[in-house]
């Protein structure tokens, strides 16, 4: 069945029946179930139009893995998760597996030959072939092997896998996957203890799973699925975490063919049963094409197809007495009469297709069925001169009757009544029956004289009619009887039956031409034909015993010539196409026997592993019933093994995948099979649009001949060769703790070994069906509709109403021509007369249900009308009493003006991408969607509701449902014991070591916890990525657009189109864009690094401005030109009218060559997207691995008692929390679930974020490698990145949610208290300096005018000036060394104060970055190792606890070169935390770092007291300088302050000149700013 096409038109069909995957708003699911081979073909074929590309089988493990864990966290399975691989398929589906794969090396060898021609480089080595994903290759062997290495290590690691039966059933056991699922299914079905509203999910592509699913008759049953897209694709590959997923629900796919179905409920001829309906459904949706049966001719979904099979399947059930499906078994009388049905789109096709000159010349019009539906639609008729006559004589009877008024008590041989007395009468019946019925007439035959009346029906006459009613009734009549006069006239019915002969030999001449065409069947005789089209069905039912009789008879002298057959001149009957030619009669019994063996399989198992359909086409629809009388047996037999598949289907080119001694079978002139293995095959489309739907015509396998050539090799294969031609079994695994034991890796330089392996390995057996029948149809006590579980969807909680129409449903790209089944909702809350109040009293601030048919929780915060607004409000009162009240108020203008944008939104978008019907929306409701559940204080889980609201009409709105969602239901707290098990691992949360590892070791008391925690300094976590985000910021400047188009020379409006979509039209008017898109307002994303938003607009980064500088030089014309367009799409002939066209479509041509070079590269994202850049995340990833191991030494592990459950995270529980975080780029971050991609307790850098709907995918390096890891698309090295969503992670550099205990408060508080008096100390100091410098500059100014002044005045009055001069002088003297005492005494005063601990501060700059200033060595103790200073470290002094003691020393601090050894380079810095107070440094430049300051607060104690003078002096000039300084002078003793005062000048000078450097220490203590690392 075509994949795509079929998904797509049942999508645009029914378009709710898929559900995008936001977060965890999706149901729960019971059982999962992986068609293995699905993945295997996404994780291989990544690119296979690139031949310059090629993976390792390591990358394709690693892509594998990932991508099962990733389905896994998605679902998140509660019982059992069954992984199946395609084994041995059967031999109906080996016939495609061949066709494919030759196709397959094919297309490879054309893609490799395609290269070479262009010159492109291509990789040495083989490339991989994904024919390997065949039972029994090597790859396959490999694939098993490190399969179940990966499911020990999950099961072992992930507690989520632990909980669940893993199930997995490999290469080796025959079957294909997606029916290995389903029989897995059947059998739990079958079983006596089955929960029959058990919850299923398959992941699978095929879109034969669509109908199997139908087939369980589960209404808890969904497909997980990728998103499909069509058209033009990306070529950049959307990294997994940030593809989306749909669940496409059998729940509502069920609902929607109830709706297609229920027009004919009430006309059937037996019971209705929508389930039986379903199965026959299933059934004749097989003659569209799957994988064992091609599709019956001119059958294509993309030509109308579905509605067709549809329709004929409707109108059958109206003519059957029963269900054509009876559980598996075809009822083919049945199907028959179906088949019948469907030929007459075969004669239509026939019709449109064979129409030329000579067909209207023979006016086959009159009896075709295009003829026929044309004249209905010019509202002809069609009739012979005797039928005509008959009109005539009627006319004047009947105008004159139904003029007349009849009483209501009228006797009936008074009712009008003509006689006919027309020779033609009798077989002019059914004629006349019509044409008395359309004028309010009825036929009567009189026995007795064998005579036809006409009588009028005057029951049928209203006897209260109007005037008015009588006329339209008289004008009614006139009108019917017009259309007959003017009816297209046949002379009688032999001719008739000519145009019918002729019109037969042309249909059977059609499809012999097919015949002959497609299958090379010989057809040579001449015969009369039976009618087709002119029968009706009810006929063709009624003869069907003689044409058996007849058929029968044919059957036995098939050897008629044609000189046999000549009686009086005429040619009677021969066998031919219609008579039941052997060729086609085999042909259609085959095709038969094949719709049966799928109706099998799909319902019982594989009936017959020999069985195929031996034609590469399928018979024409209206012969198919030729074949319907075969009895029909399989015999079950055996499947190929695994090496006689892979020679039966493997092309010549993949012979490497085979054992070396079977290869010359492929290829040696000699070999018995050569003619199995041709190097071209031919394709046909047949039809098809696609190349991928060509029929590949090559020959089918022979098995005895196969099995034969093979048998002489079979000995000669290796041991392991041998066990890979085997069968196996099923395989379970289980946790067991008692188990520990080494599980070593299959792959020992990608993945490590699994030290302490608890997973057991044994055989499945499978459910048991001793005893027990397969059960059919929906079960006993299966919820469906209203009454399905928790979030699962269903139409029927509102009601509509539903029609089929041409609604252009926009479910994917591009709008759909389909015909989709709209549903018109009602509003209910109209209809039952229901006020805004009355609404808002039930409502407001309560739980109701919304996003339907997906319904999920919210809390409803506002009603509007547009004009008023009722809110839900929370006031608090003077006793501090929270009250909450229903608030009426009018709608501002803004408030009216966003309800009537939305209320046309709503009906637009609904109706566009739901086909849902809303005739207005008059209330709009706003919600808080429910995001899950948070603990409080007490231990009690309540719920959390979203900060963003959403916005619905008032008729989406559900009151409740049925059956809530557990998961979001609040509840009490839970006894200690049972929320925190001994030794279960959760996260610590507070001050000491936040994200600290940490077991449960006790229970204090019934509310306080015994742990024991992990904590890792922070000195050692690496601050690598905070480096580079410095250098990135630096290396990508973004500027407003405006300064953008001021720079540039361009118009701004013109910037912000060319930045985004410009459409031009080329010379055949095909529109092409010609713009850089780096910005998408409407659809909320960037170009990362080339543009992003701000609540300003628009910025440029300089490499967006470079690029419009380089297309204004390349193109300067076509840039200028584009620039004075306006806002309509012009054509490029209109641009350059000057030039011919030729020329024109070649600027444009090179335009846009030039423009895809630039923007193939481009990574599209959200706007609240970013990331580090390619060289940053390497260096980040190169200085991780270079010092992962040293990090990981620098922890200590404790003991802590009476630890409240506030300070300790349950992750798994906390979901809701840990979305809430914040994360920049840079930020280290800890994996704290126990399920999942990644070990729990796994450090890394945030490298990346981007937004996936409401959620926030975080990209993080990890510390080290992931089985699950990728390479962010080759910016790694090493299989240590990997995206996750935010709620996997704790952000440890952004401590956001930091429990303290008293003690840590009352330290917070005291260093808060410190903050701000050094905060008001040095505004203080700032004002006095401020003041000091007016002054300074008053006196400047007052200076300079008296220099003037005394230059003007006369030289008598020198002296008297000098005089006023010296006075305000020094009176702004006095005024300066006021300022001074002020600044001193503001020094007294701060004596006191809690100053930084300078010791602290010295030991630690002095233990981490002294090594960085070659001037400036440690000390060394002995042995070479740096001693640390005299003094010990106060706890006060760091932002955690740690042990009094000395620094450690520098070769034990990570990231540090040894001794002598130059510092790292810039990208390269040691990983060291924010410095001691909580105060981070920043990086210097270019990674070379000031020398620390050497001296303690007694360095200066011999310094003279004259040259402190003279430093107070210089203070007084330069304040800044002084800051230090005085911060020392105030931890002096009265003693040692006036101590050693003698001294020389020299050494004053000496301390004056290290002032700056002393200057610095403070510098580091406190968080800087940018400028100055």
């Amino acid at each position: 069945m075509g994949i795509p096409k079929f998904f797509r038109y049942i999508s645009e069909r029914w378009p709710m029946i898929s559900q995008l995957i936001e977060g965890n708003d999706i149901p729960e699911f019971d059982n999962l179930y992986l068609d293995m081979n699905s993945i295997l073909h996404t994780c291989t074929h990544g690119n296979d139009d690139d031949i310059t590309k090629r993976m390792t089988e390591e990358e394709v493990f690693a892509k594998i893995f990932s991508y099962i864990d990733h389905l896994f966290q998605t679902i998140k399975p509660q019982k059992v998760f069954y992984m199946a691989i395609d084994g041995v398929a059967p031999r109906a589906k080996m016939n495609q597996q061949r066709a494919r794969r030759f196709r397959t090396a094919m297309d490879a060898e054309h893609l490799l030959q395609k290269a070479l021609k262009n010159g492109d480089p291509i990789p040495s080595g083989e490339p991989f072939d994904s024919n390997c994903i065949t039972p029994g290759t090597e790859f396959m062997a490999k694939l098993t092997t490190n399969l179940k290495y990966f499911v020990h290590e999950k099961i072992t690691t992930d507690s989520k896998w632990r909980d669940v039966q893993i199930i997995f059933s490999g290469h080796e056991v025959p079957g294909e996957g997606e029916h290995k699922i389903m029989d897995y299914i059947r059998k739990l079905r079958a079983q006596d203890n089955f929960d029959n509203n058990t919850r299923h999910c398959i992941y699978g592509l095929d879109a034969d799973l669509i109908m199997l699913s139908l087939s369980a008759h589960a209404p808890h049953f969904a497909l997980l699925r990728e998103e499909v897209t069509f058209g033009r694709r990306s070529k950049q590959p959307t990294p997994l975490e940030q593809q989306n997923f749909y669940l496409l629900h059998i729940s509502l796919l069920r609902e929607y063919l109830e709706l297609e179905f229920q027009e004919i409920s009430d006309e059937m001829q037996f019971k209705y049963d929508f389930e039986r309906i379903l199965d026959d459904f299933i059934l004749i949706m097989f003659v569209i094409g799957n994988d064992f049966l091609p599709n019956l001719p001119d059958l294509h979904l993309n030509k109308g197809a579905f509605p067709v099979i549809l329709q004929t399947f409707k109108e059958a059930l109206l003519h059957l007495d029963g269900y054509i499906n009876e559980h598996g078994h075809i009822n083919l009388p049945r199907l028959k009469v179906w088949l019948d049905y469907l030929s007459q789109f075969e004669l239509m096709n026939f019709e449109r297709k064979d129409i030329d000159v000579e067909w209207f010349n023979q006016q086959l019009e009159n009896i075709s069925l295009e003829g026929e539906r044309k004249r209905a639609r010019m509202g002809k008729k069609l009739l012979l001169k005797q039928q005509k006559k008959i009109v005539g004589v009627v006319k004047p009877w009947v105008l004159k009757v139904v003029n007349d008024t009849y009483p209501v008590d009228i006797s009936d041989d008074k009712i009008p009544t003509i006689e006919l007395s027309e020779d033609h009468i009798v077989e002019n019946l059914p004629f006349l029956k019509e044409f008395a019925h359309e004028l309010g007439l009825f036929v009567v035959h009189s026995k007795s004289k064998d005579k036809y009346y006409l009588k009028l029906d005057v029951d049928g006459i209203n006897p209260n009619e109007s005037e008015e009613d009588k006329n339209e009734r008289i004008s009614a009549i006139r009108k019917t009887i017009r259309r007959y006069q003017q009816a297209i006239l046949v002379e009688d019915t032999e001719e008739l039956d000519r145009e019918q002969d002729l019109y037969n030999d042309r249909f059977e001449t059609w499809k012999e031409k097919y015949y002959k065409d497609k299958m090379g069947f010989n057809f040579g005789h001449k015969t009369k034909k039976g009618k087709h089209s002119k029968k009706s069905i009810e006929e063709t039912d009624a003869t069907d015993a003689s044409n058996e009789s007849e058929s029968k008879h044919l059957e036995e002298d098939s050897t008629l010539t044609e000189e046999d057959a000549h009686v009086d001149g005429e040619v009677t009957d021969v066998k031919r196409i219609d008579d039941g030619n052997k060729d086609v009669l085999t042909l259609t019994e085959n095709y038969i026997e094949g719709l049966q063996w799928v109706l099998y399989y799909y319902y019982r198992g594989c009936p017959s592993w020999s069985w195929y359909f031996e034609y590469h086409y399928a018979p024409r629809i209206s012969d198919l019933s030729k074949g319907i009388d075969k009895i029909i047996k399989f015999d079950l037999s055996t499947p190929f093994t695994p090496f006689q598949q892979l020679m039966a289907v493997l092309p010549e080119r993949s012979k490497n995948l085979i054992p070396a001694v079977l290869r010359p079978l492929m290829y040696d002139p000699k070999s018995p099979i050569l003619d199995f293995y041709p190097s071209e095959v031919e394709l046909d489309k047949n039809g098809k649009t696609a190349d991928w739907e060509a029929v590949v015509k090559i020959s089918f396998v022979d098995q005895k001949r196969l099995v034969d050539a093979m048998a002489p090799y079979l000995e000669k294969l290796t041991p392991e060769e041998k066990k890979r031609n085997s069968f196996g079994k099923d395989l379970i695994y289980l946790f067991n703790p008692q188990v520990d034991n080494v599980y070593k890796s299959p792959l020992s330089g990608i993945f490590s070994d699994i030290e302490h392996n608890h997973c057991v390995e044994k055989e499945f057996t499978g459910n048991s069906m001793e005893g027990l029948k397969f059960k059919y149809g929906l079960l006993p006590d299966a919820k469906y509709g209203t009454e399905l579980l928790a979030g699962f969807p269903t139409l029927m909680s509102i009601p509509f109403d539903n029609k089929l129409e041409y609604n252009e449903s926009l479910v994917f790209q591009q709008p759909s021509r389909q015909q989709s089944m709209c549903l018109y909702v009602e509003d209910i809350y109209s209809k039952n007369n229901l006020t805004v109040e009355e609404l808002g009293k039930r409502y407001l601030n309560k739980v109701i249900y919304t996003r339907w048919p997906y319904l999920r929780e919210a809390k409803l915060l506002s009603i509007s009308t547009g004009r008023k607004m009722l809110e839900f409000k929370e006031h608090t009162d003077s006793n501090g009493k929270n009250h909450f009240k229903i608030i009426e108020r009018p709608c501002d203008n803004h408030e009216q003006r966003d309800y009537e944008s939305q209320r046309r939104s709503m009906i637009r978008e609904y109706k566009k991408r739901k086909a849902v019907i809303l005739n207005d929306v008059k209330v709009i409701i706003n919600v808080l969607p429910v995001t899950g559940l948070v603990r409080d204080e007490e231990g009690a889980y309540v719920k959390t509701f979203s900060s963003v609201p959403e916005t619905y009409p008032l008729q989406m709105m559900v009151e409740t449902v049925t059956n809530k969602d557990v998961r979001y239901m609040e509840r009490p707290p839970l006894p200690i014991q049972e929320e925190f098990p001994e030794n279960s691992k959760v996260i610590f949360l507070g001050d000491y070591a936040y994200g600290g590892e940490t077991v449960i070791d006790g229970y204090s008391s019934e509310k306080r916890l015994k742990i024991t925690v992990k904590k890792r300094f922070l000195q050692a976590e690496p601050m690598i990525g905070k480096e580079r985000v410095k250098h990135d910021t630096k290396l990508v400047q973004y500027v407003p657009s405006y300064i953008v188009s001021k720079k540039l020379g361009i118009n701004r409006l013109f910037l912000s189109r060319i930045t985004s979509k410009f459409l031009i039209a080329d010379i055949d008017g095909r529109r092409v864009d010609i713009g850089i898109p780096v910005k998408f307002e409407s659809q909320h994303k960037k170009v990362l690094g080339y543009a992003r938003r701000n609540t300003k607009g628009w910025e440029y980064s300089n490499i967006t401005m470079n690029i419009l500088r380089e297309y204004r030089t390349r193109f300067p014309e076509f840039f200028n030109r584009l620039e004075k367009l306006g806002n309509d799409i012009p054509n490029i002939s209109k641009m350059y009218p000057e030039l011919p066209l030729k020329e024109s479509a070649a600027l444009l041509t090179e335009v846009r060559h030039w423009l895809r070079q630039i923007t193939d590269n481009f990574v599209t994202v959200s706007l609240e997207s970013d990331s580090l850049t390619k060289a940053s995340i390497a260096e980040v990833e190169n200085f991780i691995i270079a010092n992962s191991a040293a990090i990981e030494q620098q922890s200590e592990t404790k003991q802590l008692a009476k630890v409240p459950r506030e300070a300790i995270l349950n992750a798994r529980e906390s979901v809701s929390l840990l979305r809430a975080q914040k994360f920049d780029l840079g930020d280290r971050v800890i994996y704290v679930q126990d399920s999942g991609k990644v070990p729990l307790f796994s450090r890394g850098t945030v490298v990346g974020y981007t937004t996936l709907g409401t959620n926030l995918s975080i990209q993080v390096l990890f510390d080290h490698e992931i089985v699950a890891g990728n390479t962010f698309g080759g910016r790694l090295r090493t299989k240590r990145g990997i995206g996750l969503d935010s709620s996997f992670l704790l952000n440890i550099t952004q401590r956001q949610y930091v429990y303290h205990s008293k003690a840590s408060k009352k330290q917070n508080s005291a260093a808060a208290k410190h903050a701000k008096m050094n905060k008001e100390e040095l505004l203080k100091r700032k004002q006095v300096h401020q003041q000091k410098k007016q002054i300074e500059s008053e006196n400047i100014r007052k200076k300079a005018a008296k220099d003037l002044l005394n230059v003007i005045q006369q030289k008598d009055g020198q002296t008297t000036s000098e005089e006023k001069k010296e006075k305000p002088a020094n009176e702004e003297q006095e005024k300066l060394e006021s300022l001074s005492k002020q600044g001193a005494e503001s020094t007294q005063d701060g004596q006191n104060l809690p100053l930084p601990n300078t010791q602290v501060a010295n030991s630690v700059f002095n233990a981490v970055l002294n090594q960085f200033d070659p001037s400036q060595q440690p000390m060394m103790g002995p042995g070479g190792i740096p001693q640390p200073m005299p003094q010990t470290l106060d706890p006060a002094g760091l932002p955690y606890h740690i042990n009094n003691g000395p620094v450690p020393p520098m070769n034990m601090m990570p990231g540090m070169p040894p001794m002598g050894m130059p510092p790292h380079q810039m990208g390269m810095p040691m990983p060291m935390g924010p410095p001691p107070m909580g105060m981070p440094m920043g990086p210097p430049p270019n990674g070379a770092f000031p020398p620390p300051p050497m001296m303690n607060g007694n360095q200066n104690a011999n310094a003279p007291k004259s040259n402190q003078n003279s430093k107070r002096r210089q203070r007084t000039r330069n304040f800044n300088k002084e800051d230090h300084r005085r911060k020392q002078e105030g931890r002096r003793n009265q003693n040692g302050q006036n101590k050693n005062e003698g001294g020389n000048k020299k050494t004053g000078e000496q301390g004056e000149a290290k002032a700056p450097r002393q200057n610095n220490k403070p510098k580091i203590l406190k968080r800087q700013p940018e400028s100055e690392d």
